[in-house]
């Protein structure tokens, strides 16, 4: 036959040296590359350029309150507009700053036409952000038979 029993094959095993070189050399990378994030920013010598009266480039100005006073006439402040110089107010304010805010507010009793006419108004003009300025129902409103749905 081609061997004997007698032979006892060797096991098999693994060298551990070079698994622990490497593991030792990983082991200091990491710590060195970890230590390069820790730096502090008084570690860096840099002269930052200097400015006088510096104001935010993109602060943003307070949104605009259009009051419908009655159909067709709005009050900005204390100037009342119609529509069509509505729309010439808005057009310059959103050119001013592109992102111009409108809030609205009216009285109760107008019609959603008199709404619906200076959101058009501010559509025309390109205003994006347009919100309504509401108030809760009181407590008494809300206790009548008429203040509920149904």
């Amino acid at each position: 036959m081609l061997g004997d029993g007698d032979q006892v094959d060797e096991m098999p095993f693994i060298t551990m040296t070079p698994m622990v070189d490497v593991m030792l050399c990983l082991l200091i990378f990491f710590m060195v590359a970890s230590r390069l994030y820790d730096w502090e920013e008084q570690q860096f010598h840099v002269r930052v350029p200097e400015v006088g009266d510096a104001s935010p480039l993109t602060a943003r100005p307070q949104d605009l309150t259009l009051t419908i006073l009655e159909p067709g006439l709005v009050a900005v402040g204390a100037e009342r507009y119609d529509l069509e110089a509505l729309r010439t107010l808005l057009e310059s304010a959103r050119d001013a700053y592109e992102d111009q805010g409108v809030q609205i507010r009216g009285d109760a009793a107008l019609s959603f036409q008199d709404l619906a006419d200076v959101l058009s108004t501010c559509e025309a003009a390109r205003i994006r952000h347009v919100s309504l300025l509401v108030r809760p129902r009181d407590e008494a409103d809300s206790s009548s038979p008429s203040g509920g749905p149904g």
